[in-house]
Parts: structure tokens; sequence; C-alpha cells
């Protein structure tokens, strides 16, 4: 699990799951990448509240659930990998960007490029609410992502999370692609 997948967890006191929109395809058979033959990589995610069924029924006596899946987030990035273990773990053995960072012991830096918010029109945000966007570059040797998150209403981190996350005007289906 990333750090922001964690943290939203925590915050919403609910599952944060992600489901893979886009990826950019990987020449196969693999190249081994180096500084001068890099891979590069482009993913859309969606990060989403936890369907109810995997929410426990006794969560939901709580007030601890989330009856139906919300985005929170639409994080897009450009993926550039230099090293060999690197590419094991990203593209190989699958695991999400912050997970990386931890298996191959390192601590990335943090480069916060730009933050922005707006008013959302259906290619960015959702339209009619205001949204919260930013753009940061995490790297280490080898390993190197540039990140741009769009939390898709900024209503959400009011104190009133759990209302925002029972609100029914953005529900999806959990069969949606």
């Amino acid at each position: 699990m990333g750090d922001l997948q964690r943290m939203l967890s925590v915050f919403f006191n609910v599952p944060i799951t992600v489901r893979r929109v886009y990826v950019s395809p990987t020449p196969s058979p693999r190249p081994i990448p180096s500084p001068s033959n890099p891979i590069v990589q482009n993913r859309r995610v969606h990060l989403l509240t936890a369907p109810k069924s995997l929410v426990g029924e006794s969560d939901a006596s709580e007030g601890g659930s989330c009856l139906h899946q919300r985005v929170v987030c639409v994080a897009t990035s450009v993926v550039r990998i230099t090293s060999e273990p690197a590419a094991q773990r990203f593209l190989d053995e699958r695991y999400a960007i912050g997970q990386v960072f931890r298996i191959l012991g390192r601590v990335a830096d943090f480069h916060l490029l730009e933050v922005e918010t707006g008013q959302g029109n259906g290619s960015i945000g959702k339209p009619g609410k205001e949204y919260l966007k930013r753009k940061y570059l995490l790297k280490t040797e080898g390993f190197e992502c540039e990140i741009v998150e769009v939390f898709v209403d900024r209503e959400m981190f009011s104190m009133n999370n759990q209302e925002w996350l029972a609100t029914p005007d953005d529900f999806i289906d959990t069969d949606l692609n």
C-alpha cells in the first residue's frame, strides 16, 4: 500500500482501493533499463473508497463503512526506471510506487512542483466542485516518478468527511472499468 492510499484510508476510516485505469505497455521482452536506456511508463489510477462488499457488517454498525465506492483521487504518473531492481519490483512484481521505494530501502527525494485549486469542469475534477491538484516528483537512484494527483472534491477534507462519503452524488458502479 502506498503512503497516500494508507493516509486516505486512515482519514476516511474505510479501506481505499486502487483501480488501474490506464498503464502504457511495456515492451516484450522487457529490456534491461539503464540511464542511457530508461523504461518509461505512463499510468493513471483511481483511488476509491472500498465497496460495501469489502467492509464488514460490524464496521457498518460502528459508522466506519462506506456503502458505495467513491473516487477520492485520480493519480496520473510518468515513471522513469533506470535500474533493474526497480524494474523488477515495479514492472514484474507490480508493486505500487510507494512500495518500490520501501522495498529498495530508499527514501525518495520529494520535490513539490505545483499546487492548484479550481472549479471542476469534467476534464479535471468533478464538474461544479472545487478540486485540489498537486504535482510532485519522487526520485531515487534508478527510479523517478512525476505524479499529478487530483482530489476531485475538496469537500472530502471537511471535518464531516463521513457525510461526504455517504452523499450519493457520485457513487460509481463497482463493475465500472
